[in-house]
């Protein structure tokens, strides 16, 4: 698989997070931010496939409860 370098700022928390992550674990913390944006990006297909096939789009709780006249 080829590969790309990306540089990105993240917030602190998750960063001393990922960094005693991959210390314990002995993996580079790429093969983390690699494997969220994979599961982030799944869910997201996921989603839409769900969505094609109850054939409509999403409704936040608001509109439902108006619609529901709830």
């Amino acid at each position: 698989m080829a590969t790309k370098v990306l540089s990105t700022t993240i917030d602190e928390v998750l960063a001393k997070k990922l960094d005693q992550l991959a210390a314990e674990t002995h993996r580079k913390k790429s093969y983390y931010v690699n494997q969220a944006l994979k599961e982030y990006f799944e869910g997201i297909e996921d989603y839409e496939l769900a969505l094609q096939r109850k054939g409509g789009e999403s409704v936040n709780l608001n509109q439902a409860k108006h619609e529901l006249e709830l």
